[in-house]
Formats: C-alpha cells, sequence, structure tokens
C-alpha cells in the first residue's frame, strides 16, 4: 500500500489543566479525525465538550493496552482513516506508551505530524528562575531504593537542570533523596501548573523542604533542581573516599563509574584516587 493512500496519525498535545490552552489547531484536528487514541477516554471527551465535538470514535490507549490495540489503530490508519494519539494531558510519548503506537507507525510507514502545545516539564522550566540553557528530563525515577539511588548518584555530576515527574505523596521523600545525594541546591517545585490552584516554590531544597514539612501536597507535581556545578570536596580522608566508592558499588555502579562519579565530586587527581579504591 501507498503511503499516499494512509491515514495520518496526528500526535496531540491537550491542555494540561486549563482547557483554554487548547489551540485552534488542535480542535480542528479533533473535529476532523476519524478516530481518537487517547490515553483516558474521560478527559478527552471533557476537552471535546467544551469545545463541542460531539459522537467522535474514541479508543482507549494506555500503558496496559494489549498489543492488538496497536495493531487495530495501525490497521485503521493503513485503511486511511486519520487519528489523533492524545495523552490525558500534555505531548504524548512524554511519560506514557504514545511512543509504542508512534514507533510501529514509522515501522509500517505511516505517515504521522505533531499538534505541539502544552508541556508540564518545560512549563515549570521556565517559572523556574533555574538555567534553561541546558537542561534534562527525568520524569519519574525508578520506585526501588536500589535503583532510585543509583539513578540519582548517576545524576549528582551532570551540570544540567534536571527535571522530575513525581507522585505528590513522595515528593517529600525526593527532596530529601536530592539533597542527600546532591546537596542543598537551588530547587524549585511547581504544583498544578496551568490549573487554578497553580503554585511554584523556589529556594535551597531544605527551605523548600521545611516550607512543605507540615502540608499535604495535592495534584501534579514537578521537581526541578539545578545543575551540578564543579566546586570540588578539598576537605576529606581516605575514608571518606572509600566509603564513597563503597556506596556507590553496592549500588551496583561499576568500579569505573564508581571512580568516574568520586572524582568528579573530590578535588583528587586519576592515580591517588585509583590507589585509594585497591585497599578496598
Amino acid at each position: 500500500m501507498e503511503q499516499e493512500n494512509k491515514g495520518t496519525l496526528f500526535i496531540c498535545a491537550t491542555p494540561i489543566g486549563n482547557l483554554e490552552d487548547a489551540s485552534f489547531r488542535l480542535i480542528r484536528i479533533l473535529g476532523d479525525v476519524d478516530l481518537i487514541a487517547a490515553e483516558d477516554t474521560r478527559t478527552v471527551r471533557k476537552l471535546l465538550a467544551r469545545y463541542e465535538i460531539f459522537k467522535k470514535k474514541i479508543v482507549s490507549y494506555y500503558n496496559y493496552s494489549k498489543k492488538d490495540k496497536i495493531e487495530y489503530i495501525c490497521r485503521k490508519l493503513e485503511e486511511g482513516e486519520s487519528v489523533a494519539l492524545v495523552s490525558e494531558s500534555g505531548m504524548p510519548a512524554i511519560q506514557d506508551p504514545g511512543y509504542r503506537l508512534i514507533n510501529n507507525a514509522i515501522e509500517k510507514n505511516i505517515p504521522l505530524t505533531v499538534i505541539p502545545g502544552p508541556n508540564a516539564a518545560v512549563s515549570a522550566l521556565v517559572l523556574s528562575g533555574l538555567a534553561t540553557d541546558n537542561f534534562l528530563f527525568i520524569g519519574f525515577l525508578p520506585k526501588t531504593k536500589s535503583k532510585r539511588k543509583r539513578k540519582l548518584s548517576e545524576l549528582a555530576t551532570i551540570p544540567y537542570t534536571l527535571i522530575f515527574y513525581e507522585s505528590p505523596k513522595r515528593v517529600k521523600n525526593l527532596l530529601g533523596e536530592l539533597k542527600e545525594k546532591m546537596g542543598d541546591r537551588r530547587s524549585c517545585v511547581v504544583r498544578e501548573v496551568t490549573k487554578l490552584h497553580e503554585e511554584v516554590i523556589r529556594g535551597s531544597l531544605s527551605t523548600i523542604m521545611s516550607k512543605l514539612k507540615e502540608r499535604e501536597l495535592k495534584g501534579e507535581v514537578v521537581v526541578l533542581i539545578e545543575g551540578y556545578k564543579r566546586e570540588l570536596i578539598k576537605n576529606y580522608t581516605d575514608e571518606d573516599l572509600k566509603k564513597e566508592l563503597l556506596e556507590l558499588l553496592a549500588q551496583n555502579i561499576s568500579k569505573k563509574n564508581a571512580l568516574k562519579i568520586v572524582l568528579a565530586r573530590y578535588d583528587i587527581d586519576k592515580q591517588s584516587l585509583y590507589n585509594i579504591s585497591t585497599k578496598i
């Protein structure tokens, strides 16, 4: 089947809170397509109702959708139908299963395009006041303690603003983990961005932890922390270095990478650190 006979997959960014953030183009596309593949059908129905788009065919497509759901959507595209892919909110494929459908469409030579729009990570970044010239989107950290520690150790010496998604119930724990692994850096917590109760809390990690100590957070949360600044630790002992290396090795980080991490944190030359590492 020739590509021109196939339908187009429209990757549609939808509002992350305020329905007025929908673009004219998004509303037109949602009204025109034959099928909407939605991570959350209830959310997209609210958007459609707000802009008086009725009798639209919608199919659910979420993290645990079976392979045959992807095949069904791709078959419709190959038959010439147009499909809009929408996340629960924001840009599809960012911390949601949209990428699997997109990859399948690419493999089948199905034409696709993006309808740009709201994104919680970038919106929070520009609100944070932290550096925007270089940033790294992390999303949700692994849930298991050992994997989280290993990931944070790997991120600790990256000189870019780091952006995390986190459940409101676990934000305080995340802030504590960041402070433990990265020091008391400048940071920002953005809650309910674009929504009625939007809140931006800026300051050092310890300052923000103090502000949130007696509070119960609700809604979607983005946590940002400034990147590593090469301020090498000068006051240390050989035992400090051994302890640091052992902690990294205990997280299943290779010895080679553990040495790199410690070397990036401490004012020590490579050979001296290597010599100390042979004694553990």
